[in-house]
């Protein structure tokens, strides 16, 4: 049908333009149509094919109103079944007089049949073809050779249909509101058009991430929006990162989209994915198998490796020397504060590289300093304990940390620093009663000694007792070896000490049960007991809190450092900090928000004093492993 200028037929109406709409072939709206233009008085010579012009139109019956007006589209689409309800338009711009009106439009996503139009906000529609603006979502300004070399291709017309969201019964845009939650992110939510741009305004390590296949992505570029022909694309992949660049070779139409933003030079996602993986204590190597798996695309450990240096590990030595350093204030003004010390070996062995010292809060069970220490700075992996207690007690003392005791293994030379030193020394009690166990259970499989079995959870449970309910070392000792006399069916003493047994006397039903004086099985419980090592020590037993706390902080280390991986020396230390950060907040991971807003809000954007912080710290010479 050849262009031609043609009146309006609507009554009063004067504006001229070359574009026409057909008039629908179903009878009721034609007749609508008909009642409207020619007020219910239709001339009877009347054409086939009736012009109206888009002024008689509400915004609402436009499909793509908002790309005619940016530019991006030489026509106005009505949507089926619309009505012109405008009767006296306003002086209409010459740009809204001369756009074309058609009946139907061909779907993006299919190019064999036609789609029921829907209203679905997406970053594709509602962004690429608004006005020209940057988001956080899509960024323009990283250069194409920054991804090798990549061939144009023509994508074939899709096989298959685009599924109806209405099929499923979504009728707006899902995503996470600013307040969602990850467990929240699982179930159905849906948020209006208006709210993309409050989800593109958060932080980028804040906003919503899913798993997109390359099929349904590239099914979004097989056809122009303008011209809905066939676009050459072309695909860039950096690591988690894709571009995608649209070009039609039927019109002037062109676009570039980024599946994530781009931070400097970096791909968000692909920090992001860094960063994730230290902070939850996973192997890459792990990640790497997984995404292999599911054919995800993720980047080298190259890359991991200098995220961590430059800003991960940065940013945890700065995390946890400012939580350190509000800790030691907070305990400074206590008049005496009690500590718990152990150290850890890593591997276990007698050939260790590192030991970590912890030192920890027994009354707030916090751990309050890590101290790592390398086998060749003190000439073998014998001297680490000594030396990791040593750097502890420093740093509490130039904190003016007022220590009351503290509570550690029986290490001989740990027992002589503090000597020398003057700090009261503690001996945890479940180290000495897991030595004197060993050798009891040893002891009660052998020939005519079978009665120990039934006295070695009583022994157990009394050194417990005798560490808790004693005041001094005298005390200690007499309620330990009184014992001995209790298993003989004794309950007086002759120390004064402790001259009786505290139970009410009572008759047993196992009479068998009791030792005799001069048998095999009491002269060997009494050998044990009455050793004089383990006299000395139990003079020492804490009655305080024990070094259990520790042990399980040493525990929360194996997520991080599992024992069967080496890391480097920074590596390690990063990780033990890491751990502590963990163990001292139990009721959540708030301190990996923290550090992910640390690493992107500030050490990514100027990482230097951060680098120059970590750098302070004393690194030994790397170890040659063998």
């Amino acid at each position: 049908m050849s262009r031609k200028r043609l009146r309006c037929f609507v009554v009063g109406c004067k504006n001229e333009h070359n574009s026409r709409h057909l008039l629908p072939t179903s009878e009721p709206l034609r007749t609508q149509w008909m009642s409207f233009a020619f007020e219910g008085n239709a001339p009877p010579n009347l054409p086939k094919c009736v012009y109206v012009c888009s002024n008689h139109f509400t915004p609402d019956c436009f499909v793509n109103e908002g790309q005619y007006k940016a530019g991006f589209a030489k026509k106005l689409f009505l949507k089926d079944g619309s009505v012109p309800a405008v009767r006296d338009p306003a002086s209409p711009s010459e740009e809204v007089c001369r756009s074309p009106l058609i009946r139907s439009r061909r779907d993006v996503g299919s190019q064999t049949e036609s789609a029921e139009l829907h209203s679905v906000s997406t970053q594709l529609s509602m962004r690429t073809l608004g006005s020209h603006h940057r988001s956080t979502g899509v960024q323009t300004t990283v250069s194409s050779s920054d991804f090798g070399t990549a061939a144009f291709m023509i994508a074939p017309p899709s096989k298959r249909p685009c599924m109806d969201l209405e099929e499923e019964e979504e009728d707006g845009f899902q995503g996470c509101s600013s307040g969602s939650t990850a467990q929240e992110s699982d179930a159905t939510s849906f948020t209006q058009p208006t709210e993309v741009s409050a989800q593109a305004s958060r932080p980028v390590q804040q906003i919503c991430k899913y798993i997109v296949y390359e099929s349904c992505l590239m099914r979004l570029f097989e056809a122009c929006p303008v011209c809905q022909l066939r676009c050459g694309v072309r695909s860039l992949r950096r690591g988690t990162f894709l571009r995608v660049e649209q070009l039609c070779q039927h019109c002037p139409f062109s676009r570039r989209w980024d599946s994530q933003p781009i931070v400097g030079s970096t791909p968000a996602g692909n920090l992001h994915l860094s960063a994730a993986v230290y902070l939850s204590g996973t192997s890459f190597y792990t990640v790497e198998k997984i995404f292999a798996a599911m054919h995800l695309q993720v980047f080298r450990h190259d890359t991991f490796r200098r995220h961590a240096q430059m800003y991960i590990e940065p940013a945890i030595v700065y995390k946890w020397q400012n939580w350190q350093d509000g800790m030691l204030h907070q305990i400074s003004q206590r008049e005496r504060v009690i500590v718990g010390g152990c150290m850890r070996a890593d591997p276990p062995g007698h050939s260790a590289r590192f030991g970590s010292y912890t030192v920890m809060d027994l009354e707030t069970n916090t751990v309050i300093d890590v101290q790592l220490v390398q086998s060749t700075e003190v000439g073998g992996s014998s001297n680490m304990e000594k030396e990791g207690l040593k750097r502890s007690l420093d740093l509490l003392e130039a904190r003016h940390v007022t220590l009351h005791c503290i509570v550690t293994d029986r290490h001989p030379q740990i027992q002589k620093y503090l000597s020398d030193r003057n700090i009261t020394q503690f001996y945890d009690v479940r180290h000495i009663e897991r030595g004197i166990s060993k050798r009891l259970v040893k002891m009660a499989k052998l020939k005519g000694c079978e009665k120990l079995r039934k006295w070695l959870r009583s022994i157990k449970n009394h050194m417990y007792w005798t560490a808790a309910s004693s005041t001094s070392g005298p005390e200690r000792v007499a309620k330990w070896t009184s014992v001995l006399n209790h298993v003989q069916d004794k309950h007086t003493h002759e120390d004064p000490h402790f001259p009786a047994c505290l139970h009410a006397q009572r008759q047993s039903a196992d009479q068998g049960k009791w030792l005799a004086a001069g048998t095999l099985p009491f002269y060997k419980l009494e050998k044990v007991l009455s050793n004089r090592r383990i006299l000395r020590d139990v003079t020492k037993l804490s009655p305080h809190n024990q070094t259990s706390s520790v042990e399980a902080f040493h525990s929360a280390i194996l997520h991080f450092a599992p024992k069967n991986s080496a890391f480097p020396f920074l590596g390690m230390l990063c990780r033990l900090y890491l751990a502590a950060l963990h163990f001292n907040e139990p009721a959540g991971t708030g301190y990996v928000d923290d550090l992910l807003d640390l690493i992107f809000d500030e050490v990514f954007v100027d990482p230097a004093p951060y680098v120059e912080q970590i750098m302070r710290i004393p690194k030994p010479p790397a170890l040659m492993l063998r």
